[in-house]
């Protein structure tokens, strides 16, 4: 026997189910559509899976290649960011991405949604970060036992570079906790910590890697940051101790590490992560990453009136900084912001594009808005999601309500959030300027001086030191490089594939095409 297993895409599913309200301008189909051919017998079943493209155009989103080779890694002088080829500066636009759904098993914290299991998940999303103009998107919770290279080369050939967070909250000692330092540093967060460096080391659109997400919000109440802010700069240590080691030893790519704060106590803790007690140097961050939340209010539409975007601007001026600066989370919500096309508080995201002004680039080098999807679990409106809601970030969502990614599958609805984060970033240029160009500014070279109160890491004994870290990877599993799609004209069909495979694959797309 043989069977004909369609999957088609959001314009297909629009058509097969009639549904009318699917039809809002916000959906804009991606060109690729797939179909699986299951060829059955006796003896068990073959699959064969083909792509087939329309011509991308300036118009449409796609999922097509446009990568020759891998993307070249981004290395970091001084307080900026550089393509290691063309040695360009790279101004960070990013995106936040955990694709939760609405319902279902997969309706938690923490799932590592960036495997082969869930192609059908980061397959549909790709294009989108491709049609927002983001050139990166932070991951939030990986599990270091499980092959990302699928996803990783899927993300290289659409231009995407990738923020990966070492700790997580989907299992017991995976990140810092509210202990007091040095109690708060488990032995398996090294562990997990080396594992995924190993893991995405070798992947060259890996942009950095991040210690921990808002540590200093994990603190007994009434408790100063210095209650458990030296496990996180321990563990950088010896992230940064661990990934040196393997460069050295087997070539292993260098993967800067840093880390994330929430925008509390925001002298302090970022003096703390950039000073040095000592001769260590490694125990510095590479890069530091802030979450904040300013400028709310959508009366002010230029720079100078900013209010609180303005003051975290003076801020870091102030701080002097020798590393690079991420806003790893931005875009607050408000109802000053404007109701469109029925959806209230569509934020306008002034920020992305005050990003790329000359002064701004000098203190940030770029930044992640929050994020990809609105959380239905977290949303305290009702689908879909019209009515202004404090928690819902997203600048689109998943639809049908019902959808769960398992038996139910979701499709993306962009919302009007989401072009006005798409127009800042495609105005928010990078400086014209390499590596080679680039001096950084007198007085911005060295370490700031570490604040009072926050003791040295040498004043604590550690008992992830009794762990010896994992071995470096081989020489040869470092040498990694994403395979090149194989495509005959408009078809590409899996090497091995039959006569009969290839045939039955016209066939079906001429009936396709027909119907």
């Amino acid at each position: 026997f043989i069977l004909f297993a369609v999957r088609l895409r959001a314009c297909d599913l629009c058509l097969i189910q009639k549904k009318p309200h699917l039809f809002e301008p916000s959906i804009v189909c991606p060109p690729p559509f797939y179909l699986s051919i299951v060829i059955g017998s006796a003896e068990g079943l073959v699959k064969r899976s083909v792509s087939f493209y329309k011509e991308p155009s300036s118009t449409m989103d796609s999922l097509s290649s446009n990568q020759d080779q891998d993307l070249s890694p981004i290395v970091i002088k001084g307080y900026k960011y550089f393509n290691a080829e063309t040695k360009e500066n790279m101004l960070i636009k990013g995106i936040d991405y955990y694709p939760r759904p609405n319902l279902g098993r997969l309706n938690i914290n923490n799932v590592d949604f960036f495997t082969e299991k869930y192609r059908h998940i980061w397959e549909r999303d790709i294009p989108q970060f491709q049609a927002l103009g983001a050139n990166a998107i932070r991951l939030y919770s990986v599990d270091p036992n499980n092959d990302h290279s699928a996803f990783m080369c899927a993300l290289n050939a659409a231009g995407i570079y990738v923020l990966v967070e070492l700790a997580s909250g989907n299992c017991p000692h995976c990140a810092i906790s509210e202990l007091e330092a040095p109690y708060c540093y488990p032995k398996y967060l090294k562990i997990r910590g080396e594992k995924i460096i190993r893991e995405f080391s070798k992947y060259s659109n890996t942009l950095a890697f991040s210690a921990g997400n808002e540590v200093n919000h994990f603190v007994p109440m009434g408790s100063k940051p210095q209650w458990n802010a030296p496990c996180l700069k321990k563990f950088v240590r010896d992230m940064r101790a661990y990934t040196a080691q393997c460069v050295s030893s087997s070539s292993m790519r260098h993967v800067p590490v840093g880390l994330i704060m929430a925008d509390s106590d925001r002298d302090e803790n970022t003096l703390y992560y950039n000073c040095q007690n000592g001769d260590d140097d490694l125990e510095p961050a590479e890069w530091y990453g802030i979450n904040t939340y300013v400028y709310c209010n959508a009366n002010f539409t230029n720079f100078d009136e900013s209010g609180g975007f303005k003051l975290l601007a003076e801020s870091f001026e102030s701080y002097n900084y020798s590393i690079p600066v991420l806003l790893t989370e931005f875009g607050c919500l408000s109802k000053s912001f404007p109701t469109v096309d029925g959806y209230q508080g569509q934020r306008s995201f002034h920020q992305a594009e005050w990003l790329g002004l000359p002064g701004i680039q000098n203190e940030f080098a770029g930044g992640f808005a929050f994020e990809y999807s609105i959380e239905s679990e977290n949303a305290r409106t009702p689908f879909p999601f019209k009515e202004f809601g404090q928690q819902n970030y997203g600048v689109g969502y998943f639809y049908p309500e019902n959808c769960n990614d398992v038996t139910i599958m979701c499709e993306y609805n962009r919302t009007p959030s989401f072009y006005n984060l798409k127009i800042a970033f495609n105005n928010a240029k990078a400086e014209n300027l390499t590596i080679d160009e680039f001096v950084p500014d007198e007085g911005r070279t060295n370490r700031t001086q570490c604040p009072p109160h926050f003791p040295p890491l040498s004043n604590f004994k550690w008992a992830v030191d009794r762990h010896r870290s994992a071995q470096c990877p081989k020489e040869s599993d470092v040498a990694f490089t994403c395979p090149r799609p194989q495509t005959n004209g408009a078809v590409g069909v899996d090497q091995g594939a039959t006569p009969l495979v290839s045939f039955l694959v016209l066939a079906g797309l001429v009936i396709i095409t027909i119907s």
